[in-house]
């Protein structure tokens, strides 16, 4: 595997790099991707918005307290007939009209409210804290999953750049090989039909280059959107990471793997929060209690009728109330049975997600085992074709060989050059995944 350094670096360092190029090995990139893309951003604001719903159903168990104030001004006077005297023991009683209101009301009063034991209030506490877990484990695995894919677009824009400097270096040989048959054909010892082909073939590697570097300039469009890099700033990759590819991890513990993966984990907090409706609903059957106290004050004045003018009050309450159900028409029966439904139905899709994990690994596993396989291989081939254009630009120099040997030549060598650089991604792109299914991802 380190035989690759060799031939990468030679054909990396060869990229020019602007004065002004803004670096980014893979290690500040994927700081930058975190920082900025909008899913995670996104993920981390349902995090937050799943610890409001926490202080939200905390809050059925403190006391609410309410104060309420007013002021009255009686602008017409408000008259009750009333007895005030009589004539005798039997007599007729004497009524008068009394004013019966005050110029002036001021009153304040305060409440407070105190839950005692509600079953659905602690239901949706344990289900807020366990949604609140549920969201900490899917902010991680987004996390997780764009991380991966930033390392394999980096990995991608880096093999673009690679492609770009394969086709420059073969649009340079063949430019090289058209003046050689040129100056050839000028002397008479070739014929116009080798200067034609080997003119025809430096320009289809200029058209090649052309196409090259604008797949280079789209990979690079999409790693500036996955971080967030505004378009007109230049940038330049700086890691080495594909000189010099990475060991294949070794294989751990399905129990272990699974406990290191977000998204399992927020399956399991999700049979718990199944769980926890199932005690909800037998939650139901329990009756609810509840305090409450209140006080009033006011004063009041203005009422020429009182001896004083005022007249001042409180009072002061204090209650227990307790709400028991009796019957909701079968309805809580029914939510049982759908919280067993829930629970069993959670219990499945861990299984299902177990299977899948598994199976994962194994593919990955072979998928990178038969890669490594194949990059030795290639790297033999690169070595063997790069030595037969070398023979036939000899043999071509020496009168020894035709125009269409060195084409062919190589010809032959871009494609092994460009399956090496494209197995090397592969290779990458897979070890990238099979991190992420280990959960080491970064």
């Amino acid at each position: 595997m380190k035989r690759f350094i060799s031939f990468i670096i030679a054909v990396m360092c060869l990229t020019a790099i602007v004065a002004t190029a803004e670096e980014y090995d893979l290690a500040s990139y994927l700081a930058l991707v975190e920082r900025n893309n909008p899913d995670i951003l996104l993920a981390y604001k349902n995090l937050e918005l799943s610890n409001t719903g926490v202080a939200m159903a905390r809050s059925a168990f403190l006391p609410s307290a309410g104060v309420q104030g007013g002021y009255n001004r009686n602008l017409l006077e408000q008259s009750q007939s009333m007895a005030v005297a009589s004539t005798g023991q039997s007599g007729p009683l004497i009524f008068q009209d009394v004013r019966s209101n005050f110029d002036n009301e001021l009153t304040l009063g305060i409440g407070v409210n105190q839950m005692i034991f509600s079953a659905s209030a602690i239901s949706n506490f344990n289900k807020a804290k366990v949604g609140r877990a549920i969201q900490e484990q899917s902010y991680e695995a987004v996390r997780l999953a764009v991380l991966s894919a930033a390392k394999k677009l980096y990995a991608r824009a880096q093999l673009a750049n690679l492609v770009v400097q394969i086709r420059e270096s073969s649009e340079r040989l063949s430019l090289e090989q058209y003046e050689r048959v040129q100056r050839r054909h000028q002397v008479g010892a070739a014929i116009e039909l080798d200067l034609l082909s080997a003119e025809v073939d430096w320009l289809s590697k200029s058209d090649a280059v052309i196409e090259a570097r604008k797949n280079a300039e789209l990979a690079l469009i999409a790693l500036r959107n996955l971080a967030g890099i505004p378009h007109s700033q230049t940038i330049s990759l700086t890691e080495k990471r594909m000189d010099d590819l990475p060991a294949i991890p070794e294989a751990m513990n399905l129990g272990a793997v699974l406990a290191g993966r977000a998204d399992y984990r927020a399956l399991l907090l999700a049979r718990d929060l199944a769980e926890i409706d199932r005690r909800a609903a037998r939650g139901t059957f329990f009756p609810e209690v509840s305090a409450s106290f209140s006080y009033a004050l006011g004063y009041l004045n203005g009422n020429s009728d009182v001896p004083s003018g005022n007249h001042d009050f409180n009072s002061a309450s204090f209650g227990i109330r307790v709400n028991i159900p009796i019957s909701t028409g079968g309805a809580r029966i029914a939510r049982m049975d759908a919280a067993r439904l829930e629970q069993e139905r959670a219990n499945i899709a861990l299984w299902q997600r177990e299977t899948a994990i598994e199976s994962e690994l194994y593919e990955l596993q072979l998928r990178l085992s038969e890669l490594q396989r194949r990059i030795d291989s290639s790297f033999r081939t690169v070595e063997t074709a790069t030595r037969a254009v070398a023979l036939a630009q000899s043999a071509f120099s020496n009168g020894q060989a035709t125009n269409l040997t060195v084409v062919d030549a190589q010809d032959r060598l871009d494609l092994v050059w460009l399956n090496f650089a494209f197995l090397g991604f592969e290779y990458l792109s897979a070890y990238y995944d099979y991190e992420l299914s280990l959960g080491l991802s970064r």
